[in-house]
């Protein structure tokens, strides 16, 4: 399947699922509804993307996974952006100094907020790394950067994966933690599942290593 149609299927499909994550939060306000939907699958497709390295060592003939990594990619980062935009335009109206102080309604004042400015933080250098991923993520970037610069840049994703974590967890769980979210449960089933994943990846890579050294 060439790249274009694997676009397709992953666009389409984020959408979608977006889609039905906002009908499941008939509460919210449509805005904040889809602002956490994208945000959602966005974290779901980068974790797709850290897990099909170790389901292909552990199970070879699934390789062909490995050609959907750099679309689902992509499209987290597309979500991730519409994510940022949305805030920016619906939330904070490009006054960026919203993204770190919280009005507080008792004193009538913007008030700087550690942890929701370290969350924001966070989430802007993030967004600021997406956009080097996906504006490397073409094979005319591996020819002006070579090959061992791109890999390492790309070999970055868990970077990625941790500041984003970071970033959900803070907006999950201490952020207004008594507005109610179903995610919270998945986001942490999620995570336990992906680790399973990678240390899993990791064992097997050490076993095989250890047969090939035992044969020879």
């Amino acid at each position: 399947m060439n790249r274009e149609r694997k676009h397709i299927i992953i666009g389409v499909s984020s959408l979608l699922i977006s889609y039905l994550i906002v009908q499941s939060r008939n509460e919210w306000a449509p805005l904040h509804a889809w602002n956490r939907a994208f945000a959602d699958v966005s974290l779901f497709m980068l974790g797709l993307v850290m897990i099909i390295g170790p389901i292909v060592r552990i199970l070879p003939a699934l390789k062909g996974m490995i050609a959907w990594r750099r679309s689902l990619g992509v499209w987290s980062g597309i979500l991730a952006l519409i994510h940022t935009i949305i805030i920016l335009d619906g939330w904070v109206e490009w006054e960026f100094a919203r993204l770190f102080f919280i009005f507080t309604p008792f004193g009538k004042e913007w008030v700087l907020h550690p942890g929701f400015a370290l969350a924001n933080a966070i989430g802007i250098i993030a967004v600021l790394y997406y956009l080097l991923l996906m504006i490397t993520s073409n094979n005319q970037s591996i020819k002006v950067l070579g090959n061992s610069a791109w890999n390492y840049l790309q070999s970055k994703t868990s970077t990625l994966y941790i500041l984003i974590l970071l970033h959900t967890l803070y907006f999950l769980y201490f952020h207004k933690p008594e507005n109610p979210n179903w995610m919270k449960g998945p986001f942490i089933a999620f995570i336990v599942l992906i680790y399973l994943f990678q240390i899993a990846g990791f064992i097997w890579t050490i076993r095989k290593r250890s047969k090939k050294e035992v044969n020879k």
